[in-house]
């Protein structure tokens, strides 16, 4: 695809991994770095255009596996009407293998690395704001594993109440559902029965939230959606075909439902 070649960033852009060229400033209120970068692809024709906004889930943006999961996104969202920004926190940082093993459950990180994602998003729709061809109103975010967390976080009440903008809804791949919000805005949860790293009974126990829905995936493992078969951290997860289309396919039927 055109943004996927390797070659040079436009000057002055802060540093992203993948090789992309359509490459975005976002800036950021962080005390080591002004800016990150995000990679957007539009759909053909005249906007505003609704857009989802990717968090990266923890993987360095030049892993096999992460560039996989937004290969698949910026081939498919575009075709079906959605600017797609693909938001890489990690690079501009320093941080180029990702931040996996520091943000993971168990980490005391955790929770640290998941609001400064909350915080990464709100940076990334304000940059999309500025755009006259996204409609700000029917923003999403979309984000896997730490980035579903972030994603979660980033629209409870608390926080949304410190920015201007909102967003207009969430899809999240396996969060940790003990994090805790009130869930604002529409938001999916979709997760393995088998998930034995974010465990699946801590979003089906959420009760009397109107606005959640989880889907709990048949058979299926943490991380269902990332191609191969991983152990680590004590944790076994498997790429499972069945499940990742079903979840593709509500993604984008709730996408579509809520952008109306």
């Amino acid at each position: 695809m055109e943004g996927l070649r390797k070659t040079g960033l436009p000057e002055g852009s802060p540093r992203m991994g993948g090789g992309y060229t359509n490459v975005i400033t976002i800036p950021v209120d962080d005390a080591d770095t002004k800016a990150i970068a995000g990679a957007l692809f539009k759909p053909q024709g005249a906007g505003p255009f609704p857009a989802v906004i990717y968090l990266g889930f923890c993987a360095g943006f030049d892993e096999l596996v992460e560039r996989a999961v937004q290969k698949t996104l910026v081939e498919r969202l575009p075709a079906k009407g959605f600017a797609t920004l693909i938001v890489d926190p990690y690079t501009a940082r320093g941080q180029a293998n990702g931040v996996c093993d520091q943000a993971d459950t168990s980490s005391s990180n955790a929770y640290r690395y998941a609001l400064r994602g909350a915080e990464d998003a709100y940076a990334a729709l304000n940059a999309l704001a500025k755009l006259p061809d996204i409609d700000p109103k029917r923003v999403f975010l979309l984000g896997y594993g730490h980035a579903g967390n972030s994603a979660i976080l980033a629209t409870d009440s608390h926080a949304a109440a410190k920015h201007p903008l909102r967003f207009a809804g969430v899809v999240s791949y396996w969060p940790n559902c003990g994090f805790g919000t009130d869930f604002p805005v529409p938001t999916l949860v979709l997760i393995g029965e088998k998930d034995d790293w974010t465990s699946p009974g801590l979003c089906t126990a959420i009760k009397d939230k109107p606005n959640l829905e989880v889907v709990v995936l048949p058979g299926a493992t943490n991380s269902f959606a990332l191609p191969g078969v991983s152990d680590h951290l004590g944790h076994h997860t498997v790429y499972e075909e069945n499940a990742t289309q079903d979840a593709q396919a509500r993604t984008e039927a709730f996408l579509a439902a809520h952008a109306k």
